[in-house]
C-alpha cells in the first residue's frame, strides 16, 4: 500500500492495525520519517500513547555501528547509564527519556519504557550468547512481542539473529565466531562486571536479508501489514508468528544442510562459509 500524504505517527500505528496496549519493538530512522513528513519527537510520543497504559515500547540501543566482531575487539567499556546509543536520534533520544531502563548487554542493549520494561531489560546481561535463552529478545519473544518498522527497511529486524542463534546448530557454518571476547558492563548502580560474548561472524549481518521472508512466508495481512509514505516504508510484524515459521524455515533448510531464505548469499553451496 502506498500513501503521498504526511501522517502522525498515530496513524501510521492505525493503518498498520498495531495493537494497542501491547508490548512494541520499535526500529526507526528518523531521515525516513522526516521524508513521510513526520517527527522523531512527535513518532516517540506517539508510540508510548499507543502503548499505555499496560504496554511497553521497547527500542534497540546499541552503542556501535560497526560489525559486532570489529566492537567487541576492542574491548569495549559499556556504561547503561551513559554510553550512548550509536544507532540513531530515535534510540538515543528513547534511551534518555524519563522513566526508560536499559539491558546491561554490552552490545545488543535494547532501552524500555512501559509496564514490562524492568522485566524485559533484566539484571543481568545474557552471556555468553547475546541472543541466548537468557536475553531480552527472548523474553520479548515470550510476552508475543510486535515488530514495527518506522521508515525503516524490511531487512531491518534484530530478532533475525535470534532465530540464527537458536538454528546454528543445524547450519552448514557456525554463526558465531569460536573466540569469546571480554567486555565490561557498568551497571545502573555504578557496578562494573566482566562480560564474556560470543561475536556474530560479519557475513551474518553483512549478507543477511529477512525481508526474504515476506516472499517465501507469503503472509497474511492479520501477520504482516506494510505500507509507504513518500518512499518511506512502515510496517508490523507479529512476531510470534513470524518467529515460529522462521524456526521451522530454518529446521525444513538444515536437514538438508542448506541455508534459511534469509541467508541467499549462503544458500548456493551447502559448504559455503561466513
Amino acid at each position: 500500500m502506498t500513501d503521498s500524504a504526511p501522517h502522525r505517527a498515530a496513524g501510521v500505528l492505525e493503518t498498520l492495525e498495531v495493537p494497542k496496549g501491547q508490548l512494541l519493538y520499535v526500529q526507526t530512522s528518523a531521515d525516513w520519517l522526516q521524508r513521510a513528513g513526520l517527527t522523531a519527537a512527535g513518532t516517540m510520543a506517539d508510540l508510548l500513547d499507543w502503548a499505555s497504559p499496560s504496554g511497553t515500547v521497547v527500542m534497540p540501543s546499541y552503542p556501535f555501528h560497526t560489525t559486532h566482531v570489529e566492537y567487541l575487539r576492542q574491548r569495549p567499556t559499556f556504561d547503561v547509564r551513559r554510553t550512548p546509543a550509536a544507532i540513531g536520534l530515535l534510540p538515543e533520544s528513547f534511551r534518555r527519556t524519563r522513566g526508560a531502563v536499559r539491558s546491561p548487554d554490552p552490545d545488543f542493549a535494547v532501552a524500555a519504557i512501559g509496564a514490562d520494561a524492568h522485566d524485559i531489560v533484566g539484571t543481568a546481561p545474557a552471556e555468553p550468547d547475546p541472543f541466548g535463552a537468557d536475553s531480552s529478545y527472548h523474553r520479548m519473544l515470550a510476552r508475543g512481542c510486535t515488530l514495527v518498522g518506522m521508515g525503516v527497511s524490511l531487512n531491518t529486524t534484530s530478532f533475525i539473529h535470534l532465530i540464527d542463534s537458536r538454528s546454528e546448530a543445524g547450519y552448514p557454518a557456525p554463526v558465531y565466531e569460536q573466540q569469546l571476547f571480554s567486555t565490561t558492563v557498568i551497571d545502573a548502580s555504578g557496578a562494573a562486571h566482566p562480560v564474556l560474548r560470543k561475536a556474530i561472524r560479519p557475513a551474518f549481518q553483512q549478507r543477511i536479508r529477512p525481508s526474504n521472508v515476506n516472499l517465501e512466508m507469503r503472509p497474511s495481512e492479520a501477520v504482516f501489514r506494510s505500507i509507504e509514505i513518500n518512499g518511506a516504508c512502515f510496517f508490523t510484524w507479529d512476531l510470534s508468528v513470524w518467529a515460529e515459521w522462521c524456526l521451522a524455515h530454518a529446521r525444513e533448510r538444515a536437514a538438508v544442510r542448506q541455508w534459511p531464505c534469509w541467508l541467499p548469499d549462503f544458500a548456493a553451496s551447502a559448504n559455503a562459509t561466513a
